[in-house]
C-alpha cells in the first residue's frame, strides 16, 4: 500500500511539473500578420506589404513587429531592389530596436552598406561606428571594422583606417579573420607608401597557421609589389612562381611575371 502511495505521489508531482508546459501556447498572430504570411506564401508581395504595414500602425507594442519589419525589408531589398525604401525601413528599425544588441546591430550593419551604395559615406561610417557599440559576435565585428576602414581610407583618412584595422586584427577570433585584417592593413599602408609597415603586416599574416591557399596567395601577390619597390626582383619573381596554381586568376600572375622589373 505504501508503495502505491509513493508511486501516486510521484505521478502527481510529475503531472504538476508538466502541466505548466502543457498549458503554454505560442501567442497567436493577429489577423494582419496571418494575412501577410498567407500573401507571402503565395507570392503576393504587395498584399503582404499592406498587411504588415497595417499591423505596424495598429499595434505599436506588438509582439510581431520584428517579423513585420524584417519581411518588409526582405521584400524591399530582395524582391523590389529598392535601395531608398530599404534605407527608410532600416532607419525606422534603428529607431525602434537601436538599443537592442542583436536587432539593432544587424540593422545598423545593413544600413551602413546601403548608405555606402547611395554614396553617402559619412552616414555609412556613422552607422558602422554605432554598430560596433552593439555588436557581440567577434566575426561580425571584423566585418564591420573592415568596412569602416575602407570608408576611412576612401576619405584619405589613412591613420584612422590603420587604427581601425589594428583593433580588427587584435580582436579577430580566428587566423583567417585576422589575416583579412592584416591584408587590409597592408593595403592601407601601400597607399601612403609605408612599405616597411605593409611588409611587416604581410609577413605576420603569412606566419599564421591554418590559412586558406587563396588567402596566402593574395598576401603573396601584394608582397611582390613591395619587393619590387625595394628592387628585390628575383625574390619577387620567386614569390610569384609559388602562387601560379593557388592565386584566384592564374592569368594575372602570368601577366605580373612579364611586367616584373619593368616599372
Amino acid at each position: 500500500m505504501g508503495g502505491i502511495m509513493v508511486r501516486a505521489s510521484a505521478c502527481l508531482l510529475l503531472l504538476v511539473l508538466l502541466l505548466p508546459g502543457c498549458f503554454r501556447r505560442e501567442e497567436a498572430a493577429p489577423p494582419d500578420v496571418e494575412a501577410a504570411r498567407e500573401a507571402l506564401s503565395k507570392g503576393f508581395y504587395l498584399e503582404a506589404e499592406t498587411s504588415y504595414e497595417r499591423y505596424l500602425q495598429k499595434d505599436p507594442q506588438g509582439a510581431f513587429r520584428h517579423e513585420a519589419w524584417d519581411r518588409l525589408l526582405d521584400i524591399s531589398m530582395n524582391v523590389k531592389g529598392d535601395v531608398d525604401r530599404s534605407v527608410m525601413l532600416l532607419e525606422s528599425m534603428v529607431l525602434e530596436f537601436g538599443g537592442a544588441s542583436g536587432a539593432g546591430a544587424e540593422a545598423l550593419f545593413l544600413l551602413g552598406d546601403l548608405y555606402e551604395q547611395q554614396g553617402n559615406r559619412a552616414k555609412a561610417m556613422e552607422a558602422w561606428e554605432k554598430c560596433l557599440k552593439l555588436v557581440e559576435d567577434p566575426e561580425k565585428s571584423v566585418q564591420v571594422r573592415i568596412r569602416l576602414a575602407r570608408a576611412q581610407r576612401n576619405q584619405r583618412n589613412f591613420e584612422a583606417a590603420q587604427e581601425t584595422l589594428s583593433r580588427c586584427a587584435g580582436e579577430a577570433p580566428t587566423p583567417e579573420l585576422k589575416a583579412r585584417c592584416l591584408y587590409e592593413s597592408a593595403q592601407n599602408d601601400t597607399f601612403t607608401q609605408s612599405f616597411g609597415r605593409a611588409k611587416a603586416s604581410l609577413e605576420e599574416l603569412l606566419a599564421l597557421q591554418g590559412l586558406s591557399e587563396e588567402t596566402r596567395a593574395l598576401a603573396v601577390f601584394l608582397l611582390v609589389d613591395i619587393y619590387e619597390q625595394e628592387d628585390r626582383v628575383p625574390e619577387a619573381r620567386k614569390l610569384l612562381e609559388s602562387i601560379r596554381t593557388t592565386y584566384p586568376n592564374p592569368l594575372v600572375v602570368e601577366a605580373r611575371l612579364k611586367s616584373l622589373g619593368k616599372r
